[in-house]
């Protein structure tokens, strides 16, 4: 086993290096060096403090689109915290924003957007 990791780390070391390089390895006038890589940076899944389910009710009570967007002006609310609080609201809120602003206005159309747009159905021409 031991040998094919080692086999299998060389070769992806050797896929690297340019026909010159392997050709100066080959003939003695270079060498491998092992260089450790930085550690790869941890993404906090929720900023410290954000208190997710008090952000839910308030929300869930807002009528407006721009009270929405005005709640989520608040600095705290980074892309990770946006993306859980998209899961906490509900199946009617998509995560898949790419950035802030997509998920800021997936969050407004997902809640009062979605409000608004039953209510115009219910109580529109296909009651009658």
């Amino acid at each position: 086993m031991t040998e094919l990791v080692t086999a299998a780390v060389l070769a992806r070391a050797l896929n690297d290096l340019t026909p010159g390089q392997l050709r100066d390895l080959a003939e003695g006038r270079g060498r491998l060096v092992f260089a450790p890589c930085a550690a790869p940076r941890r993404r906090a899944a929720t900023a410290p403090g954000a208190d997710l389910s008090a952000d839910v009710i308030a929300i869930g009570a807002m009528t407006t689109p721009a009270e929405v967007a005005g709640h989520l002006s608040d600095r705290r609310f980074t892309v990770p915290v946006l993306r859980a609080l998209a899961r906490a609201l509900g199946p009617t809120v998509p995560t898949s924003g790419r950035n802030r602003a997509e998920l800021v206005h997936g969050i407004v159309e997902g809640t009062v957007g979605f409000r608004a747009r039953s209510a115009a159905l219910s109580g529109g021409a296909w009651s009658r």
